[in-house]
């Protein structure tokens, strides 16, 4: 058969499928038609727009296959961010539906969209999937080389350590992300980016939670780029619990190059400073 028959046979039967699933009485058969048409060989199938909704049900797998066709033909990566945050409330109805099921299967399509809630910067609606996803064991689709928690952890945390108003916005959603990583595999570079996401997030509300998510960050890489702000930090606190001002330095010069030559002896010192 020609590769072009083949091709249309293949975008008929598919088609045939969703709309099968879609008028059968049965919701059994619509849970076992989720084909994952984001993958494989042929991804220029354009399944049409008219059958991919039955009724109000849209096929959801479907509306992403095409969705992700139009995001692969995109070569600016803003202008795909732009539509991944337009097309995301779309499938609002199908993530509330998906998480009030567990235990459950894989579900690319799920997957994706908290790929995409990561993109657009929806961390509570990004680290409310990955909990799930995390929890039903699923993978990320193909082509992805790090876990779930993994991923969302690395991109969060990078967001967070940009923006320091952003995370101390989300002080809590960091706390649950360190949660999601808990017992997974993660290397030890990432998970210092996001400890040290949290202690920006708690440096000025929550001083001394601070310093320990500072030298948790320090621990996992001592190039994670805080050492500086951890040695501030804690002078900090020294200057609060005596009373003195931080501008009272008279008389201090001798500690000060003390302090400086300490960090000097620090191999790793000079590289963790110019991370910051």
């Amino acid at each position: 058969m020609p590769v072009n028959s083949m091709r249309q046979y293949r975008e008929k039967m598919l088609a045939e499928r969703a709309v099968k699933a879609q008028q059968s009485p049965d919701p059994r058969v619509k849970r076992t038609i989720a084909v994952d048409l984001a993958s494989g060989p042929d991804q220029t199938v354009q399944i049409p727009a008219e059958l991919l909704t039955q009724g109000n049900q849209p096929n959801i797998e479907l509306r992403m296959f095409n969705h992700l066709n139009t995001l692969a033909s995109m070569k600016s990566i803003q202008e795909r961010i732009a539509k991944k945050a337009e097309w995301l409330p779309e499938y609002g109805g199908f993530i509330d539906g998906c998480l009030a099921v567990s235990p459950a299967p894989q579900n690319t399509t799920l997957v994706h969209l908290m790929i995409w809630a990561c993109d657009v910067n929806d961390f509570e609606l990004a680290v409310k999937i990955a909990e799930y996803v995390v929890l039903n064991d699923m993978v990320m689709p193909e082509g992805y080389s790090r876990s779930t928690a993994e991923f969302v952890t690395e991109q969060c945390a990078e967001v967070f350590i940009d923006d320091e108003d952003l995370a101390i916005a989300n002080a809590s959603i960091i706390q649950r992300i360190i949660s999601l990583g808990e017992g997974e595999q993660i290397v030890d570079e990432v998970r210092a980016k996001i400890y040290r996401a949290l202690g920006d997030a708690l440096n000025q509300a929550q001083p001394n939670e601070a310093v320990t998510a500072y030298k948790n960050a320090l621990r996992y890489n001592p190039k994670a780029g805080c050492k500086k702000t951890l040695e501030q930090l804690e002078k900090r606190l020294r200057q609060n619990a005596t009373g003195s001002s931080p501008d009272a330095t008279v008389g201090s010069q001798a500690d000060s190059t003390a302090d400086t030559n300490a960090a000097g002896s620090d191999p790793a010192s000079t590289d963790s400073q110019a991370q910051e």
